[in-house]
């Protein structure tokens, strides 16, 4: 990921005992360069998320407004609230990039989401995506996995759900992929209707079959039953 093209944001890690602190800053090393977002140490400014140790918070202290909770080792005695996020006692670098990226995804939702009024943009759960056009992508996105939801995406919608339960993304990675479309000018968004049937929820990615020929295969069969489908009901 080229750092120029990263949102940053802020995080508070004063409220973490010593111990906490060093193992974030060791992993932060690591994870920095794999998170959605790039994360920097608040000091001063109002911070986006907040690390928590429940024997170090003092709970009479206000945090910023819309600040993300994120408790290392919550307990029964301490419960994380409801909305808040958690990380194990003994995190390690997968909890920590986890954890940031859901944080990321929901500082996104929740700019989308008070951007404007009347036509501000829906969350990202909210929303339904296709591309214009045939598109193809290089680097990361050049695998057959993503040309498959490429193809799907040239004839129908698709939502986030679908992308991670049938395009078998993960959150980080639809995110990204998403913002590499709208980057490309390619990418068609649209806000869900209360009453519209849900995208794409039939069509399943076969992650077992590999090679372009069977790939381009199932398409095609695909694209054939939906066009005799069509014919059969304009008769």
């Amino acid at each position: 990921m080229v750092a120029a093209m990263r949102k940053t944001a802020f995080i508070s890690v004063k409220h973490l005992a010593e111990k906490e602190l060093l193992r974030y800053e060791l992993l932060m090393q690591i994870a920095d360069e794999k998170t959605v977002f790039r994360w920097l140490p608040s000091d001063s400014r109002p911070a986006s998320a907040a690390l928590l140790d429940p024997s170090v918070f003092n709970p009479l202290e206000a945090l910023p407004a819309n600040c993300i909770c994120i408790w290392v080792s919550a307990s029964p005695d301490h419960p994380a609230g409801k909305g808040d996020m958690t990380l194990p006692a003994d995190f390690r670098l997968p909890d920590l990039i986890n954890v940031l990226d859901r944080a990321a995804l929901r500082i996104l939702d929740m700019k989308t989401g008070t951007s404007g009024l009347g036509d501000a943009p829906a969350p990202l759960s909210q929303r339904t995506y296709r591309i214009s056009r045939w598109i193809s992508l290089e680097h990361d996105f050049s695998a057959v996995h993503f040309q498959k939801i490429l193809a799907v995406m040239t004839k129908q919608s698709v939502d986030w759900q679908w992308l991670l339960a049938y395009g078998g993304l993960s959150e980080r990675d639809a995110y990204l992929f998403l913002d590499e479309l709208r980057k490309k000018e390619v990418l068609v968004e649209q806000s869900k209707l209360p009453a519209a049937q849900e995208p794409a929820q039939q069509f399943h990615l076969d992650q077992k079959e590999s090679g372009v020929g069977l790939f381009v295969k199932k398409i095609n069969q695909w694209l054939g039953r939906t066009r005799s489908q069509e014919l059969e009901t304009t008769r």
